[in-house]
């Protein structure tokens, strides 16, 4: 059966994938089809990351941690606006200081804003450091008159990255609670599942097993599909959950923070 890329589901889609799956077992008579059992253990793990998810979206860091990523975006998103408007300026240094600037800001990656959590806070703070050290940057932000945009973004982001970090804090007090924690075990509880559904389907007794692969593998291609256009579309850097959202992936070998949603 196809294979899902758990190491790239963000928590919320590694949730919906193993509820979908269920879903798609259900329709079914389970317990003609003798999966009853390992249907039931793929229920219970479920039930648990869920209540535990809801709870950890209710987090008031979590919400906070929403906002001011916004804050943050829309300081960015302002700014590049505001330098590609200055490249049509009708004097030519106040084009060439917005050149200048577009350019560095280019250079980290086209869709900044849309990077995870983490990716995103070092990016800008790159830039931002390049913009407060180079003279030619530093000239162009005196030319243009722009300080108080850059200030916000300085100020956006350190908020975001201070608050991030308490989350974390927030999280390590917890260990027994963390979603994260949760993820190993039910990828080991949803290849039983699987795998079950694969054997009856070699075997051959009864057609049914065989569409419940098909289904399952059809679903499977989807969510994969939507992580890897996420990837594409991060550019070059790849996309990765956020801090909560950083689980263990499917496989014991393998592990992964983020956000870049919730």
């Amino acid at each position: 059966m196809e294979t899902p890329n758990f190491s790239r589901y963000r928590n919320s889609e590694f949730l919906q994938y193993l509820k979908d799956v269920l879903e798609l077992v259900n329709s079914q008579d389970v317990d003609t089809l003798q999966l009853t059992v390992p249907r039931d253990g793929l229920q219970a793990v479920v039930t648990q990351m869920d209540n535990l998810f809801q709870q950890e979206q209710s987090s008031g860091i979590t919400q906070e941690l929403i906002r001011l990523d916004e804050r943050r975006d829309k300081a960015f998103i302002g700014l590049k606006v505001l330098l590609e408007a200055h490249e049509y300026h009708y004097e030519d240094n106040v084009q060439s200081a917005a050149r200048s600037l577009l350019y560095n800001m280019n250079s980290f990656g086209t869709n900044i804003p849309r990077m995870n959590y983490q990716a995103e806070t070092a990016v800008i703070d790159s830039m931002l450091t390049d913009w407060s050290t180079e003279p030619d940057l530093v000239a162009a932000i005196t030319t243009l008159g722009i300080s108080n945009w850059v200030a916000e973004l300085t100020t956006a982001n350190t908020t975001f990255n201070n608050r991030f970090l308490a989350r974390i804090s927030e999280s390590a007090a917890n260990p027994a609670m963390s979603f994260t924690n949760m993820r190993e075990n039910s990828a080991i509880v949803y290849r039983d599942l699987v795998a079950h559904i694969q054997a009856y389907a070699v075997l051959g007794g009864n057609a049914v097993y065989q569409t419940m692969v098909n289904e399952v593998n059809e679903l499977t291609n989807h969510y994969n599909q939507t992580v890897y256009a996420r990837i594409r579309n991060n550019s070059d850097n790849t996309d990765e959950p956020l801090a909560s959202e950083t689980p263990s992936d499917d496989t014991p070998q393998e592990n992964s923070v983020t956000e870049g949603e919730v």
